[in-house]
């Protein structure tokens, strides 16, 4: 049970996020990360000091897993779609918990970025699994898979994520003040089909061949609590068609837990993974790495019973091509482009609490 004051806390701090973000988008291109490398910079690296590789529950992704869990503090789900030629992004979020929102993300291919909360006045969520408002829904259809419409005062979109290949589905991660959260991504990578009006656009855009994502948050956990120092998390879409996913919580000690995994036409493996942060930037108050490199000497293969096996090793480095920083002050949002091989494109998130951010005697 959710106890009236913890939903108090996570009403305010998702309002302050959603403030921040209204403001930047606002301001259009200053949101956009002027990185530079700033060595001697009093802002002090947001770094991990040491990976925790006890295994988290996991098995393979499957649409039985998306559908909503009553009670969480927090719960999401997550869509995107990308334009490997031009880099063109939208993406789009529905929470029902701590209250609901609407919120999507337009990177054109030039020009600034935008960030825009769609005004909603319920989000539904049901087995199916389907998830359901007046912005937009996303909803899954056993014979072909995936399917986002919107509907908002700032986007309209028809897209299907066709030829999915999953991803996993793990928790409870459990990290400080007694939080829990899950993850679920049962479109890892998929081709997609259909038509986006972007903000600010009164015409489609065709986005057929593009490649889409989805995912899924849910647990006793609140994005913006300081005692814990933020996560890392990322998908690269691969130009064989496979994709590289990682995702994990870096605790207020500053210890990692996350893992690294490949997903490709034949399998889904993974493992709990080392990190190694480097190739620091910084923006405004906030320091992030350009590279983020994940190692493992074997891996598990996810099936729907659980992790069975033993799969290859894996040593994958995700590389920032395009930052975008979001800072609403208790939290700073990276949602920036980027890419593991050669021809592939992603995005990457290395979000750090306040209290994980400031200097310390």
């Amino acid at each position: 049970m959710v106890r009236p004051y913890t939903v108090r806390r996570n009403l305010a701090l998702l309002f302050s996020l959603v403030l921040a973000v209204t403001a930047l988008a606002a301001l259009g291109p200053a949101g956009r990360a002027k990185a530079g490398d700033d060595p001697g910079s009093w802002i002090p690296r947001t770094d991990i000091k040491r990976s925790d590789l006890t295994q988290v529950p996991g098995k393979l992704a499957e649409p039985r897993d998306d559908g909503p869990h009553p009670g969480s503090a927090t719960e999401w789900w997550y869509s995107h779609v990308m334009d490997p030629a031009t880099h063109r992004t939208f993406i789009a979020m529905l929470f029902t918990a701590p209250v609901p929102v609407g919120l999507i993300f337009w990177y054109p291919e030039e020009g600034g970025k935008t960030v825009l909360p769609e005004p909603v006045a319920a989000v539904t969520a049901k087995d199916g699994p389907s998830v359901t408002s007046s912005a937009g829904d996303l909803v899954y259809d056993p014979r072909r898979g995936y399917h986002l419409t919107w509907h908002g005062l700032f986007a309209k979109a028809d897209i299907w994520f066709d030829n999915a290949l999953p991803g996993v589905t793990g928790g409870p991660i459990d990290y400080d003040g007694g939080q829990t959260m899950y993850w679920s991504s049962p479109v890892a990578t998929s081709h997609v089909n259909g038509w986006l009006q972007p903000p600010g656009s009164s015409s489609r855009i065709d986005v057929s061949g593009w490649r889409g994502y989805h995912d899924h948050n849910w647990g006793n956990f609140n994005v913006a609590d300081q005692r814990y120092s933020g996560w890392e998390w990322g998908v690269s879409h691969e130009a064989d068609g496979t994709a590289t996913l990682l995702g994990g919580v870096v605790k207020g000690d500053g210890t990692w837990q996350g893992v690294v995994g490949r997903v490709t036409e034949d399998e889904t493996y993974g493992c709990m993974s080392t990190i190694k942060l480097s190739d620091w930037k910084v923006s405004g108050l906030f320091s992030y790495p350009d590279r983020t490199r994940l190692t493992c000497p074997t891996s598990l293969l996810a099936t729907p019973d659980g992790l069975k096996g033993e799969r290859p090793g894996l040593d994958r480095t995700f590389h920032v091509v395009d930052p975008f920083i979001l800072d609403s002050g208790l939290l700073a949002l990276p949602e920036s482009l980027g890419e593991t091989t050669p021809g592939s494109l992603g995005l990457i998130e290395h979000i750090r609490t306040l209290a994980a951010r400031l200097p310390r005697s």
